[in-house]
């Protein structure tokens, strides 16, 4: 039957900078099949960070405060009542929120997709800021169409936790551009420790907060660094990042850590440095992860919930070590650093791991998703799952 238009997507997230969710709204942006769906962006902040394509017209709604979450709802209301979207798209828990009660205010008729990229049973912020979390998400989540979690753990958490039916809930992984990761390893380095093969670099990427667990990962490499020349480079921005630079320097390392900030390109990094670390409390999947696969570099992880266990094999395409456990990741950077062979044994089938996530089968995966909902086949050149 002959198509009269492409369907219109309206994807809602807080901004374009900083983690594992961000990307992955990058590359569905980048590539959704045009001719199947128009593609559309509200920013309840900014479009700030990774690069937007260019065909995408973007909203940036410009987050002032905590009291502003009332504007950011009216706001995108009227943006639904507007553009009148086949489907919405929410990606994170706070963009999910607002979108469910814009949609309430607005009378949309259009589908409802929420993408939950954390785990919902995390603890974040104060005690009754998790418990309006948790009571929002309870009650507003059920009245989406649909939910995609990245991660097994994410989706049991929701299913266990918030009572939402197991059948409303899908799980598509993140993805990887493989593509793009081989294109920008290649680039040149903002940083001369690469210069010198002999003093191994260890790497961090992630937002500078709580949940990525950057104080065990200091106090690690202050034990390593008193067994052997090394640096940390830590990229990432965040409300955290003073009292980073403070611990980091009462340890006595200072001189061996590097805070560089946010990068658009974080593979050239990955790509150049001897381990890659996540030292996270909890995550959603632990995008990052695939990603240092994908550019060669050994990972060790933690095994919080949710997400590295589902990717990591411990001791064949990475290593896993409990959270927290300060002296455990201090002995497992050691081990990567002294034991070469190891080494490339984890590159080599971490490289392998990172196939299994690229991103053409993730977008085939939310073009049928789109399918369900928007009425128009998926695109004929997606790969079939």
């Amino acid at each position: 039957m002959a198509r009269e238009r492409a369907k219109k997507v309206l994807f809602v997230t807080f901004s374009l900078s900083g983690g594992g969710a961000e990307k992955t709204l990058q590359l569905l942006l980048r590539h959704l099949d045009r001719t199947l769906y128009q593609s559309m962006l509200v920013a309840l902040d900014t479009v700030d960070g990774y690069e937007l394509a260019a065909d995408v017209p973007p909203w940036c709604l410009h987050k002032a405060g905590r009291l502003d979450f009332f504007r950011l709802i009216y706001r995108l209301a009227r943006i639904l009542k507007q553009e009148k979207p086949d489907v919405a798209v929410g990606f994170l828990t706070y963009p999910n929120i607002v979108l469910v009660l814009a949609k309430l205010l607005a009378g949309y008729k259009g589908r409802i997709i929420l993408s939950e990229h954390n785990n919902p049973q995390a603890k974040i912020g104060n005690k009754r800021n998790r418990y309006l979390r948790r009571l929002l998400i309870r009650k507003l989540y059920p009245l989406s169409d649909y939910i995609v979690c990245v991660s097994n753990g994410v989706a049991k958490a929701l299913s266990d936790g918030f009572s939402i039916a197991g059948e409303k809930i899908q799980i598509i992984h993140n993805s990887v551009d493989i593509g793009e990761i081989a294109q920008e390893m290649s680039q040149t380095l903002p940083l001369h420790w690469y210069l010198n093969q002999n003093i191994p670099v260890i790497l961090m990427v992630g937002r500078l907060d709580k949940q990525k667990g950057y104080g065990d990962l200091l106090n690690a490499f202050a034990i390593v660094r008193q067994k052997r020349p090394c640096r940390l480079v830590i990229l990432g921005d965040g409300q955290d990042k003073q009292k980073l630079v403070k611990h980091a320097a009462d340890l006595g390392i200072a001189s061996n850590v590097a805070f560089l900030g946010f990068q658009k390109n974080p593979y050239c990094f990955m790509a150049h440095s001897t381990v890659f670390v996540l030292s996270s409390h909890w995550e959603g999947f632990g995008n990052v992860i695939i990603e240092a696969m994908a550019c060669g570099v050994p990972v060790i992880s933690t095994n919080c919930p949710c997400g590295p266990g589902e990717i990591i094999t411990d001791g064949v395409n990475g290593l896993l070590i409990p959270v927290g456990d300060i002296d455990t990741m201090a002995k497992a950077i050691l081990k990567l650093l002294e034991d070469e062979a190891f080494r490339k044994r984890l590159v080599q089938a971490g490289r392998r791991r990172a196939e299994d996530f690229r991103v053409e089968q993730m977008i085939a995966e939310y073009e049928k998703v789109f399918e369900q909902y928007a009425g128009w086949p998926a695109s004929k050149t997606s790969p079939i799952i």
